[in-house]
């Protein structure tokens, strides 16, 4: 699968001058949850714990509505390359139904969590706050997953630089928020941990407003006829989606539900295991920002090219993303082994808990490289519509593997929280592997029946 010598250097450049701003944007976006960690550490253990389990069970709901919605990236991608742009509006409309549809979904299970927090044993303090956390999250969601169907435009088309404006704005404000919520300051109310997930939700208003605003006035998208009229939801459009959109969201659901379950089954060590396993975890989410921008990428460029119908490009450009991710998680792998000390005490000065995080790191800085190389592969079988057969993997061994080897660790004698991250490290390592075979695979049975 390696790409030509001569064309690997014009492939990473490429890839490199369209992910950079989706690198700055998803920098932009763990530097909110950054912030949060840093300034609830201040309150103690047991409001980090609030903030760290609330928003790990966001992200995990979140990210389902983003895969759904996700369907709308290489849709954009192909019609933009097979240069059909009058058909992208009407799809951006049936995105936007399906963002309100899937919004209203994750409100839902937000607002009911309690007896997730009653089925792993969580602290009544802890789960009072990290429940509060999400009532006042809600507010926003609607927000940002109609935010997200924009940004899924412009990342189809490669206009990746005003998403990246938008979080430059959107991130100091979010962190004065949520600043402002935590301790009572800038006129605001103190609310604790649950004042972190009014902030973000506040937040979201915002940059879909600055998004939208953008995609009405941009003169290079006028034709894609996005504002000439309005669309009710067409169900032939809305099965289109969701025939691509539900397994992404799945796939993503099963991978950030064993996150979220490995939380929860944490969180019955303690609020200082849970706020080492944050700081961690908040160190891997900062990492991820260079090859998930990448990613995304990578997965515009596959579905343009696939859009050309130009095989060997889509080969190329995807073997030459996995190389370049690869390249990055391995060498900030290295850095977190070889920085760990002081990277724990920028978070906390607990001695508890920064014991329980350096035990954590060498597991992190495994999961770092292999969550890189996975991002990459996922993302390139995006671009080529491909998301069943991921779903599949990813089902088989984030929970196959890496639920059971977590639930076993957690039922240890004298379990540590390392016991249970080994679960995690071993799903992703494997699940790489099958998402590198099936891309080889497909992309050289593509290029069979092109006959190339």
């Amino acid at each position: 699968m390696r790409p030509g010598a001569s064309t690997v250097g014009a492939e990473l450049r490429a890839l490199i001058a369209l992910g950079a701003p989706l690198i700055l944007n998803s920098l932009f976006s763990i530097g909110v949850s950054l912030g949060d960690t840093m300034m609830a550490a201040r309150l103690g253990p047991t409001q980090l714990a609030g903030v760290a389990l609330g928003n790990g069970l966001w992200i995990a709901a979140f990210l389902f509505g983003l895969g759904v919605v996700m369907a709308l990236g290489p849709t954009v991608a192909q019609h933009f390359g097979a240069g059909r742009l009058a058909e992208i509006g009407p799809d951006l409309r049936q995105g936007l139904w399906l963002a309100l549809a899937v919004a209203a979904l994750v409100v839902t299970a937000l607002r009911h969590m309690d007896p997730v927090f009653a089925l792993f044993g969580i602290a009544p303090e802890v789960a009072t706050l990290a429940q509060g956390y999400l009532d006042h999250l809600c507010w926003g969601v609607p927000a940002a997953f109609a935010y997200h169907a924009f940004k899924q435009l412009h990342e189809g088309i490669g206009r990746t630089m005003p998403v990246m404006v938008v979080m430059a704005v959107a991130l100091p404000v979010n962190v004065l928020l949520n600043y402002g919520f935590l301790f009572g300051r800038l006129g605001l109310p103190a609310l604790g941990a649950p004042g972190c997930g009014l902030g973000t939700g506040i937040t979201f208003w915002l940059m879909l407003a600055l998004l939208a605003g953008h995609a009405r006035r941009a003169l290079d998208q006028r034709a894609f006829a996005l504002w000439t009229r309005f669309d009710w939801p067409e169900a032939a459009v809305q099965r289109r989606l969701l025939a691509l959109g539900l397994p992404i969201g799945l796939s993503l659901l099963l991978q950030s539900g064993l996150f979220t379950v490995i939380a929860l089954l944490i969180g019955r060590l303690g609020s200082p295991a849970v706020a080492a396993h944050q700081v961690a975890l908040n160190v891997c989410g900062l990492v991820f920002t260079v090859p998930a921008g990448l990613a995304m990428a990578l997965a515009v460029r596959v579905g343009q090219a696939a859009g050309r119908g130009d095989t060997r490009a889509v080969r190329r450009i995807g073997a030459s993303g996995i190389l370049l991710c690869g390249a990055c998680s391995g060498t900030a792998a290295l850095v977190t082994l070889l920085c760990a000390q002081p990277i724990v005490a920028l978070y906390t000065q607990d001695r508890q808990v920064i014991a329980i995080a350096l035990s954590l790191f060498p597991l992190a800085a495994a999961l770092q490289f292999a969550d890189g190389v996975q991002v990459a592969t996922a993302f390139a079988l995006r671009g080529l519509k491909d998301a069943r057969v991921p779903l599949l993997l990813n089902a088989a061994t984030y929970w196959g593997v890496g639920f059971t080897l977590a639930w076993l660790g957690a039922h240890r004698p004298a379990a540590a929280a390392s016991d249970i991250w080994l679960g995690i490290v071993a799903a992703l390592w494997v699940v790489a592997a099958l998402l590198i075979t099936r891309f080889a695979r497909l992309t050289a049975r593509m290029q069979a029946e092109a006959g190339a």
